[in-house]
Protein backbone atom coordinates (compact mmCIF):
# COMPACT_ATOMS: atom_id res chain seq x y z
CA UNK A 1 0.00 0.00 0.00
CA UNK A 2 1.77 3.27 -1.03
CA UNK A 3 0.62 7.03 0.29
CA UNK A 4 1.49 10.32 0.15
CA UNK A 5 4.48 10.62 3.54
CA UNK A 6 2.01 12.10 6.11
CA UNK A 7 2.95 15.24 8.31
CA UNK A 8 5.82 15.19 10.39
CA UNK A 9 4.89 14.47 14.33
CA UNK A 10 2.99 11.34 16.63
CA UNK A 11 0.26 9.19 15.58
CA UNK A 12 -1.54 7.08 17.65
CA UNK A 13 -2.85 4.55 15.79
CA UNK A 14 -5.43 1.60 17.11
CA UNK A 15 -4.63 -1.55 15.80
CA UNK A 16 -7.21 -5.05 15.68
CA UNK A 17 -8.68 -6.27 18.97
CA UNK A 18 -8.07 -9.80 17.46
CA UNK A 19 -9.69 -10.05 13.98
CA UNK A 20 -7.11 -8.27 11.92
CA UNK A 21 -9.46 -7.25 9.22
CA UNK A 22 -11.29 -4.79 12.22
CA UNK A 23 -8.31 -1.96 11.27
CA UNK A 24 -9.36 1.66 9.17
CA UNK A 25 -8.28 2.28 5.85
CA UNK A 26 -6.71 5.97 7.30
CA UNK A 27 -4.75 3.37 9.88
CA UNK A 28 -3.58 1.43 7.03
CA UNK A 29 -2.58 4.40 5.19
CA UNK A 30 -0.38 5.48 8.35
CA UNK A 31 1.53 2.55 8.78
CA UNK A 32 2.72 2.08 5.35
CA UNK A 33 3.30 5.74 5.62
CA UNK A 34 5.43 7.18 8.40
CA UNK A 35 8.86 6.66 8.80
CA UNK A 36 9.14 4.35 11.47
CA UNK A 37 6.21 2.40 13.68
CA UNK A 38 7.41 1.62 16.95
CA UNK A 39 4.86 -0.71 19.40
CA UNK A 40 4.41 -2.76 21.93
CA UNK A 41 5.46 -6.44 20.93
CA UNK A 42 7.04 -5.90 17.32
CA UNK A 43 6.21 -9.86 16.72
CA UNK A 44 2.24 -9.13 16.81
CA UNK A 45 2.60 -5.39 15.03
CA UNK A 46 4.63 -7.56 12.05
CA UNK A 47 1.82 -9.76 11.81
CA UNK A 48 -0.62 -7.17 10.92
CA UNK A 49 1.91 -5.52 8.60
CA UNK A 50 2.45 -8.41 6.78
CA UNK A 51 -0.66 -9.20 6.23
CA UNK A 52 -1.61 -5.98 4.42
CA UNK A 53 2.29 -5.14 2.50
CA UNK A 54 3.56 -2.60 5.20
CA UNK A 55 6.94 -2.32 5.08
CA UNK A 56 7.54 0.22 7.30
CA UNK A 57 10.28 0.17 9.71
CA UNK A 58 9.33 -1.26 13.04
CA UNK A 59 10.83 -0.97 16.33
CA UNK A 60 10.13 -1.92 20.20
CA UNK A 61 8.55 0.59 22.63
CA UNK A 62 6.97 -1.12 25.64
CA UNK A 63 6.67 -0.40 29.39
CA UNK A 64 10.64 -1.65 30.14
CA UNK A 65 12.57 0.28 27.69
CA UNK A 66 10.18 3.53 26.97
CA UNK A 67 11.81 5.30 29.28
CA UNK A 68 14.83 5.14 27.07
CA UNK A 69 13.41 5.30 24.14
CA UNK A 70 11.60 9.25 24.00
CA UNK A 71 14.03 11.11 23.98
CA UNK A 72 15.60 9.67 20.35
CA UNK A 73 11.91 9.34 19.72
CA UNK A 74 11.33 12.78 19.82
CA UNK A 75 14.88 14.09 18.06
CA UNK A 76 13.49 12.20 15.19
CA UNK A 77 10.06 14.00 15.19
CA UNK A 78 11.98 17.57 15.74
CA UNK A 79 14.12 16.05 12.50
CA UNK A 80 10.78 16.03 10.54
CA UNK A 81 10.40 12.31 10.67
CA UNK A 82 6.61 10.37 11.32
CA UNK A 83 6.18 7.95 13.98
CA UNK A 84 3.28 5.50 14.52
CA UNK A 85 2.80 4.00 17.97
CA UNK A 86 1.04 0.80 18.29
CA UNK A 87 0.09 -0.94 21.09
CA UNK A 88 -0.61 -5.31 21.04
CA UNK A 89 -4.33 -5.03 20.47
CA UNK A 90 -6.98 -1.81 20.60
CA UNK A 91 -6.16 1.60 21.21
CA UNK A 92 -2.09 2.68 22.44
CA UNK A 93 -2.07 4.37 25.83
CA UNK A 94 -4.96 2.27 27.22
CA UNK A 95 -3.27 0.57 30.31
CA UNK A 96 -0.21 0.91 27.86
CA UNK A 97 2.97 2.59 27.52
CA UNK A 98 3.17 5.98 26.13
CA UNK A 99 1.65 8.55 28.11
CA UNK A 100 4.46 10.00 29.09
CA UNK A 101 5.60 10.49 25.03
CA UNK A 102 2.39 12.55 24.28
CA UNK A 103 3.68 14.41 27.00
CA UNK A 104 6.94 15.08 25.99
CA UNK A 105 5.62 15.53 22.15
CA UNK A 106 3.27 18.57 23.08
CA UNK A 107 6.07 20.46 25.54
CA UNK A 108 8.33 20.13 22.39
CA UNK A 109 5.36 21.69 20.49
CA UNK A 110 5.31 18.44 18.31
CA UNK A 111 2.22 17.52 16.46
CA UNK A 112 0.13 14.73 17.86
CA UNK A 113 -2.76 12.48 16.09
CA UNK A 114 -4.73 10.37 17.54
CA UNK A 115 -7.10 7.76 15.18
CA UNK A 116 -9.83 7.05 16.07
CA UNK A 117 -10.50 2.73 15.70
CA UNK A 118 -10.71 -0.53 17.95
CA UNK A 119 -11.21 0.07 21.57
CA UNK A 120 -11.78 -3.18 24.00
CA UNK A 121 -13.34 -1.08 26.96
CA UNK A 122 -16.16 0.44 24.38
CA UNK A 123 -16.31 -2.75 22.23
CA UNK A 124 -17.09 -4.46 25.73
CA UNK A 125 -19.62 -1.66 27.16
CA UNK A 126 -22.24 -1.98 24.36
CA UNK A 127 -22.54 -5.73 25.24
CA UNK A 128 -23.88 -4.91 28.50
CA UNK A 129 -27.26 -5.09 28.97
CA UNK A 130 -27.91 -3.36 32.23
CA UNK A 131 -28.61 0.44 31.61
CA UNK A 132 -26.04 3.15 31.94
CA UNK A 133 -25.10 6.44 30.08
CA UNK A 134 -21.94 6.71 31.84
CA UNK A 135 -19.01 4.60 32.72
CA UNK A 136 -15.80 4.38 34.57
CA UNK A 137 -12.49 2.65 32.96
CA UNK A 138 -10.38 1.75 35.99
CA UNK A 139 -7.70 -0.50 33.40
CA UNK A 140 -6.62 -3.93 35.07
CA UNK A 141 -8.59 -4.92 38.27
CA UNK A 142 -5.89 -4.44 41.16
CA UNK A 143 -3.69 -7.43 43.00
CA UNK A 144 -2.75 -6.27 46.21
CA UNK A 145 -5.70 -6.47 49.00
CA UNK A 146 -5.74 -2.74 50.11
CA UNK A 147 -5.88 -1.76 46.54
CA UNK A 148 -8.97 -3.95 46.17
CA UNK A 149 -11.15 -3.13 49.40
CA UNK A 150 -9.93 0.92 48.38
CA UNK A 151 -11.65 0.33 44.58
CA UNK A 152 -14.36 -1.61 45.78
CA UNK A 153 -15.38 0.61 48.60
CA UNK A 154 -14.98 3.00 45.89
CA UNK A 155 -17.39 1.65 43.41
CA UNK A 156 -19.37 0.32 46.23
CA UNK A 157 -20.30 4.21 46.45
CA UNK A 158 -20.80 5.39 43.22
CA UNK A 159 -23.57 4.73 40.63
CA UNK A 160 -21.59 4.18 37.81
CA UNK A 161 -20.66 0.72 35.86
CA UNK A 162 -16.71 0.28 35.65
CA UNK A 163 -15.16 -1.31 33.28
CA UNK A 164 -11.45 -3.71 34.21
CA UNK A 165 -9.35 -5.84 32.40
CA UNK A 166 -7.82 -9.44 33.91
CA UNK A 167 -5.89 -12.30 33.20
CA UNK A 168 -7.28 -15.81 32.84
CA UNK A 169 -5.24 -16.96 35.42
CA UNK A 170 -6.80 -14.36 38.05
CA UNK A 171 -10.08 -13.72 36.77
CA UNK A 172 -12.06 -16.50 39.81
CA UNK A 173 -9.73 -14.70 42.31
CA UNK A 174 -11.28 -11.29 41.16
CA UNK A 175 -14.88 -12.32 41.27
CA UNK A 176 -14.94 -13.87 44.50
CA UNK A 177 -13.01 -11.10 45.85
CA UNK A 178 -15.60 -8.73 44.39
CA UNK A 179 -18.59 -10.81 45.58
CA UNK A 180 -17.44 -10.45 49.03
CA UNK A 181 -16.84 -6.92 49.02
CA UNK A 182 -19.19 -5.88 46.65
CA UNK A 183 -21.91 -8.14 46.82
CA UNK A 184 -23.92 -10.43 43.92
CA UNK A 185 -23.83 -7.36 41.36
CA UNK A 186 -24.97 -7.70 37.67
CA UNK A 187 -21.49 -8.25 35.53
CA UNK A 188 -21.36 -8.41 31.72
CA UNK A 189 -17.99 -10.45 30.94
CA UNK A 190 -16.04 -10.50 27.65
CA UNK A 191 -13.56 -13.24 26.66
CA UNK A 192 -11.81 -13.32 23.52
CA UNK A 193 -13.60 -10.16 22.13
CA UNK A 194 -13.83 -10.38 18.22
CA UNK A 195 -11.94 -13.91 18.19
CA UNK A 196 -12.90 -17.03 17.14
CA UNK A 197 -14.10 -18.20 20.66
CA UNK A 198 -15.45 -14.96 21.78
CA UNK A 199 -17.34 -15.55 24.79
CA UNK A 200 -20.05 -13.11 26.02
CA UNK A 201 -22.11 -13.65 29.42
CA UNK A 202 -24.37 -10.95 31.32
CA UNK A 203 -25.52 -12.18 34.64
CA UNK A 204 -24.26 -11.74 38.18
CA UNK A 205 -21.52 -12.54 39.95
CA UNK A 206 -22.17 -15.52 41.76
CA UNK A 207 -23.56 -17.33 38.27
CA UNK A 208 -21.07 -16.28 36.25
CA UNK A 209 -18.31 -18.33 38.69
CA UNK A 210 -20.27 -21.36 39.25
CA UNK A 211 -20.00 -21.09 35.19
CA UNK A 212 -16.53 -20.41 34.08
CA UNK A 213 -15.43 -22.62 37.70
CA UNK A 214 -16.23 -25.67 35.06
CA UNK A 215 -14.34 -24.74 32.63
CA UNK A 216 -11.30 -26.79 32.41
CA UNK A 217 -9.25 -23.94 31.43
CA UNK A 218 -9.97 -19.94 31.23
CA UNK A 219 -7.85 -19.13 28.07
CA UNK A 220 -8.04 -15.14 26.40
CA UNK A 221 -8.30 -11.68 27.32
CA UNK A 222 -10.72 -10.50 29.51
CA UNK A 223 -12.45 -7.61 29.76
CA UNK A 224 -15.53 -7.39 32.33
CA UNK A 225 -18.00 -4.47 33.29
CA UNK A 226 -19.36 -4.32 37.07
CA UNK A 227 -22.69 -1.75 37.91
CA UNK A 228 -22.66 -1.13 41.59
CA UNK A 229 -26.07 -2.30 43.68
CA UNK A 230 -28.07 0.77 44.22
CA UNK A 231 -28.99 -0.59 47.93
CA UNK A 232 -31.86 -3.18 47.89
CA UNK A 233 -31.94 -3.54 51.33
CA UNK A 234 -33.70 -0.06 52.41
CA UNK A 235 -36.88 -1.94 53.49
CA UNK A 236 -34.47 -3.65 56.04
CA UNK A 237 -33.03 -2.42 58.82
CA UNK A 238 -30.08 -4.15 60.32
CA UNK A 239 -32.22 -5.21 63.18
CA UNK A 240 -34.25 -7.17 61.09
CA UNK A 241 -31.37 -8.66 58.77
CA UNK A 242 -29.34 -9.36 62.32
CA UNK A 243 -32.42 -10.96 63.23
CA UNK A 244 -33.30 -13.57 60.22
CA UNK A 245 -29.43 -14.11 60.24
CA UNK A 246 -29.57 -15.26 63.35
CA UNK A 247 -32.48 -17.37 62.92
CA UNK A 248 -31.02 -19.48 59.95
CA UNK A 249 -27.69 -19.56 62.52
CA UNK A 250 -30.17 -21.27 64.91
CA UNK A 251 -31.54 -23.84 62.39
CA UNK A 252 -27.75 -25.25 62.45
CA UNK A 253 -26.02 -22.88 59.23
CA UNK A 254 -22.81 -21.70 59.62
CA UNK A 255 -22.29 -17.66 59.88
CA UNK A 256 -20.23 -18.40 56.26
CA UNK A 257 -23.20 -20.06 54.82
CA UNK A 258 -25.67 -17.27 55.98
CA UNK A 259 -23.49 -14.59 55.43
CA UNK A 260 -23.37 -16.31 51.21
CA UNK A 261 -26.86 -16.91 51.09
CA UNK A 262 -28.38 -13.51 52.26
CA UNK A 263 -25.94 -11.72 50.37
CA UNK A 264 -27.03 -13.01 46.94
CA UNK A 265 -30.41 -12.74 48.33
CA UNK A 266 -30.20 -8.91 49.27
CA UNK A 267 -27.74 -7.36 47.15
CA UNK A 268 -25.76 -6.93 49.92
CA UNK A 269 -21.66 -7.36 49.98
CA UNK A 270 -21.33 -10.84 51.78
CA UNK A 271 -18.37 -9.37 54.03
CA UNK A 272 -20.46 -6.70 55.23
CA UNK A 273 -23.51 -8.95 56.48
CA UNK A 274 -21.18 -11.50 58.03
CA UNK A 275 -19.29 -8.45 60.13
CA UNK A 276 -22.93 -7.65 61.14
CA UNK A 277 -24.15 -11.19 62.05
CA UNK A 278 -20.52 -11.61 63.93
CA UNK A 279 -20.80 -8.26 66.05
CA UNK A 280 -24.41 -8.94 67.07
CA UNK A 281 -24.49 -12.75 67.75
CA UNK A 282 -26.22 -14.09 70.17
Amino acid sequence: MENEKPQSGLYIVPTPIGNLSDITIRSLKILSSVDLIISEDTRVTKKLTSKYGIKSKIQSFHKFNSKNKIPGVIKKISSNFSIAVTTDSGTPLISDPGADLVKECFENNLSVFSLPGPSAPIASFVLATFQAENFTFRGFFPREKKKIESQLARFNGSDCPEIYFESPKRIIKTLNAILELSGDCKITFVRELTKKHEEIINTNISDLLEKISMKEKILGEITFIIEPIMSKITSLSEEEIIKFGNSLLNKGMNISEVSRLMSKDLSVSKRDIYQLLIKNRK
